[in-house]
């Protein structure tokens, strides 16, 4: 058994038991058999000798008859015939009782009788040998004995059959009883050679259930018991190898978390109460403990659900600290909390906006008075053709240089994501002439062909026109560098539905999957000719985010050999009216400049001399507020950078003056990124005569001030009648599309947001507020069910109750704090 499998092992015990039972089952049945047989032969055999014992009889009586028959001829052959048919009837019957001396004894009697009948008859006659004590009454009670015999056997043969039967069955279950017993008996000795090393095993597995490794067990028993017993030792050992690198690991993780230079604490299922936490929170957050709470009053971590929608920025302490949440698995309540401390990001992010206003305004004003009197000199009457041409080289190279110069600030505006965008109607055919104009003759230097395809009737596009151009300009740069003197270029504009689509090819050298995949990566440069192309590496990322920004696509399709096409696609709009009316709002209104750089503000009346604008310069705040009220003028450009008083002292006293309140303002400065200018018309140097006049337009038309609310439909009962009672004109709208696109449609001064509503932050990210306030741009009203967006506290929106919300609107409106 030790040496057999247990399968083997109960498959030998069923075979042994198996042909036990069938050996006595063949035992039984045939001693079975032969016990019925031996009835049977008794039986039959009886049953013919009673039947042979009647025939003897009859014979007799035959015999007897023929005794009777006349002492004639016929007479003794009848005899004769009774005598021979008694003698084969006699034989018979003698052959038949072989088998049991009685009955040979009673035929032999019963025959000798019927003989002795039969001679007493022929001698004395049939009255002698009938006589009561005669031989034929003796034979007559020979044949019955011969039948009670036979009765009398066939009675015995079926006791015995039956004793013979129930001891033949006896002799099978006591048989099979010992088989059975012998089959239990091996079978439990089988089970108590698995017994042993089962209990070991299970009593092994305790052990290490406990903790209590790489002790193994001595393998016995059946062959898959010592099988099993020796994974089990195998397990044992690589749970024990698993268990010290999980301990290794542990301190490696601890190590690491008690080093980093980030806070972590960990809370208990309860997502509140604090069970961990790093030596650094001790550092950044000394107020929270294990055993304490993440939401105590004295906390400064932000709502859980804020933190685990993304990382939300707190100030706390003097630091800037980015926080985060994960739950620790999808079962466990759990939380972990990670807090950074940002405050050198901080920073350097504002050393970096301070470096790049500082760089837009040193560099940009000089291009600015530059592009702005050439563009006067270029309006202006007597010049000859050629001085007309020498001012358009000029005016066309002084725009490359602004170009160039924007390129570098681009860059850390799009990082800042503070992108400068004037999106108008424009036509894109008249901007893709004038770059590919511009360039002509460094593509032609390189003995290069333009081909320019523009197509007729072309809808206006949605788009930045100056941004317009700087994307056509890289992108005709980039294909001018990489295509090899003598190639072609092609640009193509023309319409597709609800786009305009401008597409540049060359037959350059083409470009692999992998560079193509790598093309808008900032500073990635290309191989030209198996050298690194010239270049920054920087245009083709610019391009990528100005076509994004404005709402496009950019597509690229090249092969290796067989040249490279861009495709951009800019949305259309959706008509030009608006700008028609601003422009026709500004003819023969009075504006008030004011800009301490003369030059600039000389820049700004020419331009607006055009539309018939009666200009007034202002070199200083405290002057333009003196001329505010002594005169009436219809709108006010203002720069920020003045020395004394700046432009945002100047608005709040212009806003805190009854009279002056409402008097259109239009800031003109390098800062028009600035958060302070959210809500507010503006106009980007180097200055773009067209967008000034058009701004400028709008904020006249503008007038009175217009809400825009966005929320849900059910809260129209709890905000509209208290608007409806200030007075106050809005629009509703209950979605973020459809904010957007009435913010496109129309002018709007302060926005009302429902914090209820689906994705605020989407729907605060989609608002264009072009009206005329400062600061308080967008108000968040809330149900007091609904929880403010997350990260919303950075953005300094405010978020009062739905009840103050018209009150909160008015008081913003009024240019209250």
């Amino acid at each position: 058994m030790q040496r057999l499998s247990i399968a083997r092992s109960l498959l030998l015990t069923l075979i042994a038991l198996t042909f036990a039972l069938a050996v006595l089952a063949a035992v039984g049945l045939a001693s079975l058999y032969r016990a019925r047989q031996r009835y049977e032969n008794t039986l039959a055999a009886s049953s013919e000798l009673a039947t042979a014992g009647a025939n003897l009889l009859a014979a007799g009586a035959v015999d007897e008859e023929a005794l009777r028959a006349p002492r004639d001829a016929a007479g003794r052959i009848a005899r004769r015939a009774a005598a021979a048919d008694y003698g084969m009837a006699a034989r018979t019957a003698a052959g038949l009782a072989s088998a049991d001396p009685i009955s040979v004894r009673l035929v032999s009697e019963q025959v000798a009788a019927e003989r002795r009948a039969s001679t007493l008859a022929s001698k004395r006659g049939l009255a002698a040998a009938a006589a009561p004590d005669g031989p034929l009454m003796r034979a007559r009670t020979l044949a019955a004995e011969l039948q009670t015999r036979q009765q009398a056997r066939q009675t015995g043969a079926r006791k015995a059959a039956r004793s013979a039967s129930r001891r033949d069955l006896l002799l099978v279950v006591i048989a099979a009883v010992l088989a059975l017993v012998g089959a239990i008996g091996v079978i439990t000795l089988l089970v108590s050679s698995m017994r042993r090393p089962l209990d070991a095993l299970v009593a092994a597995t305790r052990r290490l259930a406990a903790g209590e490794l790489g002790e193994p067990v001595a393998p016995s028993g059946p062959r898959e018991l010592r099988d099993l017993g020796a994974a089990f030792n195998l397990m044992s050992a690589d749970l024990a190898t698993a268990q010290r690198r999980l301990e290794d690991e542990r301190q490696r993780l601890a190590a690491t978390i008690e080093s980093l230079g980030d806070a972590l604490i960990v809370t208990e299922s309860d997502a509140r109460t604090i069970a961990a936490v790093n030596p650094r929170v001790r550092e950044l957050l000394p107020g929270l403990i294990p055993g304490g709470r993440v939401d105590a009053g004295n906390s400064p971590l932000p709502p859980l659900r804020s933190a685990l929608g993304g990382e939300i920025t707190v100030e706390h302490g003097g630091r800037t600290l980015a926080v985060t949440a994960a739950t620790l698995g999808e079962e466990s309540h759990a939380v972990v909390w990670t807090v950074r401390d940002m405050s050198e990001r901080a920073r350097l992010e504002r050393a970096k906006s301070e470096f790049v206003a500082t760089a837009s305004h040193e560099l940009r004003s000089p291009l600015t008075s530059i592009k702005g009197f050439v563009e006067l000199l270029e309006r202006s009457p007597g010049l000859s053709d050629r001085q007309s041409e020498f001012v358009d080289i000029i005016l066309r190279s002084t725009d490359r240089l602004v170009d160039l110069v924007n390129d570098l600030l681009d860059v850390a505006r799009i990082e800042a994501d503070r992108v400068e965008l004037n999106q108008r109607p424009i036509d894109v055919g008249e901007e893709v002439r004038e770059v590919a104009e511009l360039m002509g003759p460094r593509i032609a230097d390189k003995r290069q062909q333009l081909d320019l395809h523009v197509a007729p009737a072309l809808p206006a596009a949605l788009a930045d026109a100056s941004r317009v151009r700087q994307i056509v300009a890289n992108l005709l740069t980039n294909a001018h560098l990489y295509t090899g003197e003598g190639g072609a270029i092609t640009i193509t504009v023309q319409a597709r539905p609800a786009t305009i689509e401008i597409v540049v090819t060359d037959n350059g050298p083409g470009m692999s999957q992998e560079e193509v995949g790598r093309l808008f990566e900032r500073f990635y440069r290309g191989q030209d000719g198996g050298t690194r192309a010239p270049g920054t590496g920087l245009g083709l990322s610019i391009v990528r985010s100005l076509v994004d920004l404005q709402g496009g696509d950019i597509e690229v399709e090249s092969q290796p050999g067989k040249g490279t096409t861009f495709r951009v696609l800019l949305p259309c709009a959706v008509g030009d009216s608006d700008a028609a009316r601003s422009l026709m709002a500004m003819r023969g209104r009075r504006v008030l400049v004011v800009d301490d750089e003369p030059e600039i503000a000389g820049l700004i009346a020419g331009q607006l001399a055009a539309l018939d604008v009666q200009a007034e310069v202002a070199s200083s705040g405290q002057a333009a507020l003196v001329r505010l009220r002594q005169g009436h003028y219809d709108a006010v450009t203002l720069d920020i950078l003045m020395p004394g008083m700046d432009g945002f002292e100047v608005l709040s006293q212009i806003r805190a003056d009854p009279r002056l309140r409402d008097i259109p303002i239009v800031f003109v400065s390098v800062f028009s990124g600035h958060h302070d200018l959210v809500g507010e018309f503006v106009v980007a140097k180097p200055i773009d005569a067209d967008e000034l006049r058009e701004v400028l337009g709008a904020a006249v038309l503008a007038g009175r001030s217009r809400v825009l609310v966005v929320g849900r439909d059910e809260m129209r009962g709890k905000l509209e009648p208290g608007l409806r009672e200030l007075g106050i004109e809005h629009d509703w709208e209950t979605s973020g599309p459809a904010a957007a696109r009435v913010c496109g449609e129309r002018r709007f001064e302060v926005a009302l947001v429902d914090a209820g509503i689906r994705s605020p932050q989407a729907i605060l990210q989609a608002l264009d507020l072009r009206g005329r306030r400062v600061r308080r741009a967008v108000i968040l009203f809330s149900d007091g069910i609904a929880p403010a967006p997350p990260g919303i506290e950075r953005l300094g929106i405010e978020v009062v109750p739905v009840e103050r919300a018209a009150e909160a609107l008015l008081a913003t409106l009024r240019g209250e704090p």
